[in-house]
């Protein structure tokens, strides 16, 4: 009996630490990668603006799940251009991408919504530095709410997603440097 009792605490002790862990975690998950490109905004722009370029040519994703289906829906560019994609869970998951907000050589801005997982917004922004050069920033935001465990999880966003940021970022300057 004494066994259960302890058993006891420390479930619930762990509950506890879970619980104080998730509200006092950020609600919201941010992740910000940039990179200079030797480029102008209207050569990398059609890459940003394109879900289906963004998906062939240089998401960081696509080569981690080759089983992984694509489908591409809306118009070829801007405002309700949509991916959806399917895949193995541990690897890409499943979801849609569709861009809310395009202009041109300057900004366009997606909603994610990964089935299962919850939603969230991303984009590019374009900033010329002159003499040839521009600094792409791509963004990701995810709000989770009250949800202690996705609010956990949103901490380690910048781990998760950081390195294939980074990794997408340098696929698009080399396409646009080419």
């Amino acid at each position: 009996m004494l066994f259960l009792y302890i058993l006891l605490g420390v479930v619930g002790a762990l509950v506890l630490v879970v619980l104080i862990m998730g509200f006092t975690s950020p609600r919201v998950a941010r992740v910000k990668r940039s990179i200079e490109i030797a480029a102008t905004p209207d050569k990398v722009f059609p890459y940003l603006n394109s879900v289906k370029r963004f998906s062939d040519e240089w998401s960081p994703w696509t080569g981690k799940d080759p089983a992984a289906k694509h489908s591409f829906s809306g118009p070829a560019e801007g405002v309700g251009a949509r991916h959806v994609w399917e895949g193995n869970p541990r690897t890409v998951g499943s979801g849609s991408m569709e861009i809310r907000v395009s202009e041109p050589n300057r900004r366009v801005s997606c909603h994610l919504s990964f089935r299962g997982r919850g939603e969230a917004d991303a984009g590019w922004t374009i900033e010329d530095l002159g003499g040839g050069k521009l600094r792409v920033t791509w963004d990701f935001e995810a709000d989770h709410g009250l949800h202690p465990i996705a609010r956990i999880f949103g901490r380690l966003m910048e781990r998760f997603l950081g390195p294939d940021y980074e990794q997408g970022l340098a696929k698009l300057k080399e396409l646009a440097e080419r």
